[in-house]
């Protein structure tokens, strides 16, 4: 929302932010121009000074696979490669080796860099040898290892002011890279056979004792004829033997038991009821069931023709008593014999289950000295493969001793630099341009934005307010006239325009930029009345003095005029008074008389040169302004002129030094705000919209004032109106009547 309660559309920030920095960019190119001047000559001649630099390279390579007279089944105790070839840590372990200070101490004393004055830049006279130590850091100081990517390869870069130097450097570090390398893998290959011959003997004497353990075993156990294997088949067979006797036992006794049982039942019933099934095995049973059914069946055949004391009754019936007796008694013979078989298969069980048993424990006593003897054999046999093992390694150890191979080699030795790599005059110079132009562009920034004064349009509508318009700068007694009408009439012999006041610039030069922007700002205030309410009585003020409010309510009163208004432009600026001497008018009545009740409503207007302008003076300066702007006579005269002016303008004193526009402000319809650019801060603008919106003051909006086109690059309403006062310019030029 604007100040006047409207809805203001946010600008594009895409647009308008490129705009922007390239205004600031325009507006800071000296100073850009200076940076990147000063930047670029400072880094040239300190680049002219700079000594030259020589690199030479020397390039060595990783092989994987170096020669072995031995064979591949070979293995050398001290590979530096083996299974870590294809890793990263490995090479990046012989790049830190390569740049080790111990590997640079030998390269100094090699070449005795160390006492060379040369090498440490200082005048051969009064030289001193210095320590090795400083000169291998100073050394790797100018040492670059850089592996080639994707290959095996590895350059050494040294760098120094001597060409021949850095190349017998270069070689020497590969050289000397290459003798550590061996003399590494000497000293493991000494230290590891040393280590096999101690295992050995240590080896030797424990296989010999294990030995000795496993016969004494043998001996105590009677383990010589027999194997244990064997030992433990015949324990194996014999418990399956006793297994199957026994389930065979188990099932026969079951069978008996069951026979038994059946006999047993039988012992209580008849004979002739038992089941037939009970005595299959006793054909003399049989026979006598068969006779006792027989002598059954005559009895009964008797029994139906005598009676039970017949001689032939009694004679059948003790036959039948004797054969029962008998049939009983063949009957508990079975069953005695069965009972008997019974106890001898519980018998025969009970001893095989505990030969069973037996051997089950002979087979757990086995089983122990089994470990016993599978513990010292196999002590027996990893001591003999130990022994072997180390045996062959130190046999192998001993012939790799004495091969002096190393999986390095140097594939390009260093050549003798014959153009400087550093410094890169041409490069230095361009970066000291562009870092000098950075520099500017960076100064320039800083300045812009810790800069609080408002500039553009954009920045004042950013704090809310409305621009109604933008006025260039005019000075007084010089006129104002476009640029380009200026070189024209420069070119052309042409007389300088007449002067005139910056307050009547739309009077006296009607044509002008400025006068064009003042009637935009007429129109605006215009529409704003349409559209919001009437607004014919406002006040013009400022933050600060000497930002045009003045100026703007001059010529805002000129322009309204013009357009055929009846404009009434009251002073009330009670301390600093000036607008009778913009009209040539006198001071004698004005608001302070008419407040003290010295003169009428009636006697304060004067005419100006303006048709359709009045003015009231400020009079008489007071010693009370603030005073009188609170009292009834001033309200009087504020409704006197609404009634009889079309528009009222009231020239008030800035916010920021009195209090006096604060006062003014909720008893006319508004207030239009000045804003100097490169004058009025962004905190002065918004103390002073704080204070008219805590009084409840209208604000209608803002006008920019003193407004440099071409220093801002401002290609938007400025560029219209400027082309506007220029087309009119060029129009007057052309015409001689209007030369005259």
């Amino acid at each position: 929302m604007t100040a006047d309660g409207t809805e203001r559309t946010a600008p594009k920030s895409g647009d308008l932010d490129i705009r922007d920095y390239l205004r600031t960019i325009l507006a800071a190119k000296w100073l850009i121009l200076g940076c990147t001047v000063v930047v670029g000559a400072a880094v040239i001649f300190w680049t002219l000074q700079q000594p030259r630099v020589y690199e030479a390279t020397t390039t060595i390579e990783f092989d994987p696979n170096p020669v072995t007279p031995l064979g591949h089944e070979v293995e050398d105790v001290a590979d530096p490669v083996g299974r870590f070839w294809s890793t990263r840590e490995y090479m990046a372990t012989q790049h830190r080796i390569l740049r080790s200070r111990s590997i640079a101490e030998r390269v100094v004393q090699r070449l005795g860099l160390h006492e060379d004055p040369s090498f440490h830049g200082v005048p051969a006279e009064g030289f001193e040898p210095r320590d090795v130590t400083a000169t291998a850091n100073k050394l790797l100081e100018e040492l670059t290892v850089a592996p080639i990517k994707d290959t095996r390869l590895v350059e050494l870069r040294v760098r120094g002011q001597n060409p021949e130097q850095v190349a017998a450097i270069a070689d020497a570090f590969a050289d000397v890279y290459i003798e550590k390398t061996l003399e590494d893998r000497m000293g493991s290959t000494v230290s590891a056979l040393e280590w096999l011959g101690n295992q050995l003997d240590n080896l030797r004497r424990e296989l010999e004792a294990s030995e000795i353990a496993l016969h004494r075993f043998k001996e105590e156990h009677n383990i010589l004829s027999v194997s244990m294997e064997d030992r433990q088949n015949l324990v194996a067979a014999e418990i399956e033997s006793f297994n199957e006797a026994l389930t065979q036992a188990r099932q026969r006794r079951i069978e008996v038991t069951a026979r038994v049982t059946r006999l047993q039942a039988a012992l209580g019933r008849d004979p002739l009821e038992a089941s037939g099934t009970v005595f299959d095995q006793r054909s003399a049973l049989q026979d006598l069931r068969e006779t006792l059914r027989s002598k059954m069946a005559e009895r009964d055949r008797l029994s139906a023709r005598y009676g039970p004391a017949h001689p032939e009754m009694r004679a059948i019936d003790q036959e039948i008593a004797a054969l029962r007796e008998q049939l009983a008694e063949e009957v508990n013979t079975i069953v005695q014999n069965a009972e008997a078989d019974l106890q001898e298969i519980r018998n025969v069980e009970a001893g095989l289950r505990r030969a069973t048993e037996e051997a089950h424990r002979a087979g757990l006593e086995l089983n122990l000295r089994e470990i016993e003897y599978q513990r010292l054999n196999r002590e027996r046999e990893n001591k003999t493969k130990l022994y072997e093992l180390v045996l062959q390694r130190s046999t192998e150890t001993d012939l790799t001793r004495m091969i002096r191979t190393t999986p390095v080699r140097i594939v390009d030795r260093a050549l003798v630099p014959t153009w400087p790599v550093a410094p890169n005059r041409t490069a230095n110079a361009l970066a000291g341009i562009f870092a000098g132009m950075l520099l500017g562009i960076a100064i320039a920034f800083g300045m812009r934005f810790l800069d609080r004064r408002l500039r553009t349009p954009e920045m004042v509508e950013d704090l809310g307010l409305t621009v109604l318009g933008v006025i260039p700068q005019v000075e007084n007694g010089a006129g104002e006239e476009p640029a380009s009408r200026r070189r024209r009439r420069r070119r052309a012999g042409s007389p300088r325009a007449p002067s005139t006041s910056a307050d009547l610039v739309v009077h006296d030069l009607p044509m002008s930029t400025a006068s064009e922007c003042v009637r935009t700002v007429r129109t605006n205030l215009t529409f704003m009345a349409v559209g919001s309410g009437a607004s014919k009585v406002f006040a013009v003020t400022s933050s600060h003095p000497q930002e045009g409010k003045t100026m703007v309510a001059c010529n805002l009163a000129a322009s309204m005029a013009q357009s055929g208004k009846r404009v009434l432009l009251v002073d009330t600026d009670l301390r600093r008074a000036r607008i009778h001497g913009s009209f040539g008018l006198t001071r004698d009545v004005g608001v302070t008389t008419f407040v003290a009740g010295d003169a009428p409503f009636e006697a304060l207007p004067q005419q100006t040169h303006v048709t359709g302008l009045e003015v009231i003076t400020a009079g008489p300066l007071p010693p009370n302004p603030a005073e009188l702007l609170h009292s009834p006579r001033f309200s009087q005269l504020i409704e006197s002129a609404r009634k009889k002016y079309d528009v009222v303008i009231f020239d008030s004193p800035p916010l920021g030094a009195v209090t006096d526009a604060a006062i003014l402000g909720p008893q006319v319809d508004g207030v239009l705000l000045v804003v100097r650019s490169m004058v009025t801060t962004r905190d002065a603008l918004l103390s002073s919209l704080r204070q008219l919106r805590d009084v409840g003051a209208r604000i209608l909006g803002a006008v920019l004032n003193g407004f440099d086109f071409e220093a801002e690059g401002y290609y938007g309403k400025g560029y219209y109106y400027r082309g506007y006062g220029e087309y009119y310019g060029a129009e007057d030029e052309a015409s001689p009547e209007a030369a005259e």
